[in-house]
């Protein structure tokens, strides 16, 4: 399974600002809604795992999207006269990350059940996962951030064809016995591009633990710490907690918050998820 990286709608947060390791959030594509900050404040008696820093050089990125539709016609007229036409009208567009150093931080080790119960009882998290229509509702949790060190240009390109071709046939006037044609071609393409620098230290892309409570029923094996239990009202024993990678399969079982986005495998081993820009 690829690691999973989401980027944010635009390049707002800087390496210092609101999105921090720990961070967690109500859904994957809402970092500026924080529910608790855990390490600081009211939250600081949650032990959280050491950070890891590492540095890799000169990395860029591209992100494209292409639609396309194609209609073929046909039309049979009086004799053997016949006409055919086709349209192809097709859009794309494409997003350049220029190179830049990019700074990753993370946590060296696994979140601990213990600190997983204690984050899922904090009052505003634990609101958060009773707030469901469908059951409960998962939270994420930020482990890891992609920190561009310096500036960096980003080139958006938007670009739409148009295409008709129409051929017609029949015998001619006269006694010529052979069949004429003629064909009629149309092309129209419209392209425009824009493109700006970001601020130097912004955050290009964040991690994500989802915490989900274990549907009954449902047997899994990617959490194997069964003794961690979120404390239900009146002391209750509820399902068990579940820890898992943030990835396209566990976003698309969150049933609460609709979201369109896309997906690229931008390396054999890495993933980003965007949302997609509302009109």
């Amino acid at each position: 399974m690829p690691r999973t990286w989401f980027l944010p709608v635009d390049f707002t947060f800087t390496a210092d600002g609101p999105l921090r390791l720990g961070m967690v959030i109500p859904h994957w594509s809402q970092p500026a809604t924080v529910l608790a900050e855990v390490g600081s404040g009211d939250t600081n008696a949650i032990a959280l795992p050491a950070t890891k820093t590492i540095v890799e050089t000169n990395r860029s990125f591209n992100r494209s999207k292409s639609r396309s539709a194609s209609v073929g016609l046909w039309a049979k007229f009086e004799g053997l006269a016949s006409a055919s036409a086709s349209t192809d009208a097709g859009e794309s567009r494409s997003i350049d990350y220029s190179a830049t150093d990019h700074e990753i931080r993370f946590f060296a080790n696994p979140l601990m059940p213990d600190t997983v119960t204690a984050i899922a009882n904090l009052p505003t998290v634990r609101a958060q996962i009773d707030s469901g229509m469908f059951g409960k509702r998962p939270v994420y949790i930020v482990t890891g951030l992609r920190i561009a060190t310096s500036s960096f240009t980003v080139t958006e390109e938007n670009s739409s064809n148009f295409g008709v071709e129409a051929e017609g046939s029949g015998p001619p006037s006269g006694t010529v016995p052979v069949e004429v044609g003629s064909k009629v071609k149309h092309e129209s393409e419209k392209s425009a591009t824009d493109s700006y620098d970001t601020a130097p230290g912004i955050v290009f892309a964040y991690r994500l633990d989802v915490i989900w409570t274990q549907r009954a029923g449902v047997e899994t094996s990617l959490f194997t710490h069964k003794s961690a239990f979120l404390t239900g009202k009146g002391g209750e024993k509820e399902m068990p907690l579940v820890l898992v990678d943030a990835t396209k399969d566990e976003i698309a079982d969150d049933l609460e918050e609709e979201a369109e986005y896309e997906s690229v495998e931008i390396e054999q081993d890495e993933m980003c998820i965007y949302t997609l820009s509302k009109p």
